[in-house]
């Protein structure tokens, strides 16, 4: 088995998914970000694809890369994940961020959770987040998202059945 998975990672979270995702995989597994030179997608049997997603929008290079090699990926094994902090787990949320056919035909579609990486956030999101951490009731219902590892190993373990 001969699996590729392409993300795209904007803080580092997604990147970190992909690749815990490849340590609870069986077989060759490559990882490589959209970003860089991707080879040919004959050369694997499942191709997985995540990004991560911010204002209810994924990375513009996923979009295209799936939109490129849509007939493609039709014909391989498929998965598609995304990084979040919601956790809806339903077909109309994905269908904001994947086209419709790679949908039906992927075998898993999952939400691997994510981090609030502080450190890595521009400055207007940084203050934006020290003052809506001073009023109090947004502290009081605000749960620190993670990243969901039990469904990154459910994911790895369902791809290939």
């Amino acid at each position: 088995m001969n699996t590729l998975i392409v993300y795209a990672s904007q803080k580092g979270s997604t990147a970190d998914c992909a690749n815990y995702l490849k340590e609870q995989m069986m077989g060759k597994v490559t990882v490589l970000n959209v970003e860089e030179k991707i080879p040919k997608l004959n050369d694997f049997d499942t191709i997985i694809i995540g990004g991560s997603i911010h204002m209810m929008k994924i990375q513009r290079k996923i979009t295209s890369f799936c939109k490129r090699n849509k007939q493609q990926l039709l014909e391989k094994n498929l998965g598609l994940f995304v990084c979040c902090y919601t956790t809806v787990d339903d077909a109309e949320f994905f269908e904001t961020f994947f086209d419709k056919c790679l949908l039906t035909h992927a075998k898993m579609t999952s939400i691997f959770g994510g981090e609030m990486r502080y450190d890595r956030l521009n400055v207007i999101y940084r203050k934006l987040f020290q003052s809506l951490n001073k009023i109090e009731d947004f502290r009081k219902g605000f749960v620190e998202p993670e990243i969901n590892y039990e469904e990154i190993d459910r994911f790895a373990k369902a791809i290939y059945e």
